[in-house]
């Protein structure tokens, strides 16, 4: 399935609310649907962004705390995706020698994995998505998947 709106996006917790400064200041934030999709399976557990941020971000996600099995099916999924690249065009994931994975984000070189917990806040976000957003700046957290 594909991501049909940019609405639906934010509020399954696949995309960024528009605004980042960083990724304004990259050049990666461009309007939805340009040059870019989302695909994902049914259960909307396992997602592939194509062209958002990173050329290509695999996720793996569910609720509830079964870390082991969200991971096996990252692992699998990475797989999966890296098989069908390389017998579409030859080419595999870029790894560099001494810097690992390539990412257009320079936060995400290494193994370019990272670890979410999304939470709901209603104490905050009851007096306005900006001031949670000074509240997380002050503690050195990004807020994602807000509205």
């Amino acid at each position: 399935a594909v991501v049909s709106t940019q609405s639906t996006g934010v509020d399954d917790h696949f995309l960024f609310v528009s605004g980042d400064r960083n990724l304004i200041a990259a050049g990666m934030e461009r309007d939805w649907p340009e040059g870019r999709g989302i695909f994902h399976n049914k259960e909307k557990s396992f997602l592939v962004w194509v062209n958002e941020e990173d050329q290509t971000r695999i996720i793996s996600m569910q609720k509830g705390g079964d870390v082991r099995e969200v991971f096996s099916r990252l692992a699998r999924g990475i797989e999966a995706v890296r098989v069908s690249v390389n017998a579409a065009s030859g080419k595999d994931f870029m790894l560099h020698e001494k810097y690992g994975y390539i990412h257009s984000c320079p936060t995400n070189l290494g193994t370019g994995m990272r670890a979410s917990v999304h939470i709901d806040l209603p104490g905050w976000t009851s007096h306005g998505i900006d001031k949670l957003k000074a509240r997380c700046e002050d503690l050195a957290l990004q807020p994602r998947g807000t509205r």
